[in-house]
């Protein structure tokens, strides 16, 4: 990797933290409303708020963290297939800590640390690769 590519990757690091950070944000907030307001069992409540964000964040990764000038129809069907193994990420995270009796937030924590490094590494190399120049 040269530091041309080093420095890009750099900046896409740092606006996919802004981006997954205020979703992740969101996604937190979404899930004890849903729960603690709602009623609402905590692994609906993380697919709920999933799929609430999924718009927002694909909008804000596309032309914000990646600067992807892609076909949206392409690149949506790809964040789509990334996220729905993510939402099954989360779910069953979420699954296994309420299986155990945990406190559902530990759940909220498990897709806030797991899931921004999959999601990026996957959308970088995949949804919004950018073809190398010649």
């Amino acid at each position: 990797m040269n530091m041309l590519q080093a420095k890009e990757l750099a900046g896409k690091l740092i606006r996919f933290g802004a981006v997954g950070g205020t979703s992740t944000v969101l996604f937190a907030v979404l899930t004890w409303l849903l729960v603690d307001k709602t009623g609402m069992h905590p692994v609906l409540a993380t697919v709920v708020a999933y799929l609430l964000l999924l718009a927002p964040n694909f909008a804000a990764h596309k032309y914000f963290t990646f600067g992807s000038k892609g076909e949206v129809a392409s690149e949506s069907r790809k964040f789509l297939v990334v996220h729905g193994l993510n939402i099954g990420l989360s779910a069953g995270g979420m699954a296994a800590i309420s299986h155990a009796q945990l406190d559902y937030r530990w759940g909220i924590l498990f897709s806030a640390v797991a899931v921004p490094v999959i999601v990026f590494i996957v959308m970088n190399f995949w949804v919004f690769r950018v073809p190398p120049k010649h």
